[in-house]
């Protein structure tokens, strides 16, 4: 093997782990937009009064799409849940966009695998929705996602709700790796010039 044929094999090793290490996207919520104009995919928990899936299209309680969630329960708390297939030990991101009105008394909360990754009384109103992300590792094969929700004098809105396998991080060795590769080119180069020059 040439030095120049070892060069372009280290570098083809370094694409080939960063490839691997930067699964694709693969979206485990079902209709996280509520695209469908309905709850389909969730199933709603708690207090099911003053919910429902609105469709006006784009505007300023819509995140993306032409639909979103809304939610309103009195005195109690209510939402949705959606059962995942997850795989245990893996590493997901969840995310998702809420828009609160400011309403008193009023709470939020987020929970996967019936454990809980946020609980919040209170919001303040926002003129546009907060994103929430979160990461956690699978313990199960099949996974609760759970959002909830109160606002006894008015509602609060949900859009673009999504879970996905995290990227996994580079492994340490392999920037030093890289990093060895680009040395390995300049000495190529060095070497080539230099036989050029006494040639």
């Amino acid at each position: 093997m040439s030095f120049l044929q070892g060069k372009l094999s280290a570098l083809v090793l370094c694409a080939t782990a960063f490839v691997f290490c930067n699964p694709a996207r693969a979206e485990l919520v079902t209709n996280g937009g509520f695209e469908t104009g309905d709850f389909t995919g969730w199933t709603q928990t708690g207090n099911t009064g003053f919910a429902g899936v609105q469709a006006p299209g784009p505007g300023p309680t819509v995140h993306g799409g032409n639909a979103s969630a809304f939610f309103g329960p009195i005195g109690a708390v209510g939402g949705i849940s959606q059962n995942l297939a997850t795989t245990p030990g893996t590493l997901y991101r969840i995310d998702l966009f809420m828009l609160p009105d400011g309403g008193t008394p009023s709470a939020f909360s987020v929970t996967f695998g019936g454990i809980t990754l946020t609980s919040l009384t209170d919001l303040p109103a926002s003129s546009s929705f907060n994103e929430f992300t979160f990461l956690v590792t699978a313990s199960l094969a099949n996974t609760a996602l759970g959002i909830n929700f109160r606002d006894d004098p008015g509602f609060m809105f949900l859009d673009d709700v999504s879970v996905n396998p995290a990227a996994v991080p580079l492994p340490a060795a392999l920037p030093p790796f890289a990093s060895g590769g680009a040395l390995l080119g300049f000495l190529g180069w060095r070497r080539k010039r230099k036989a050029i020059v006494t040639a």
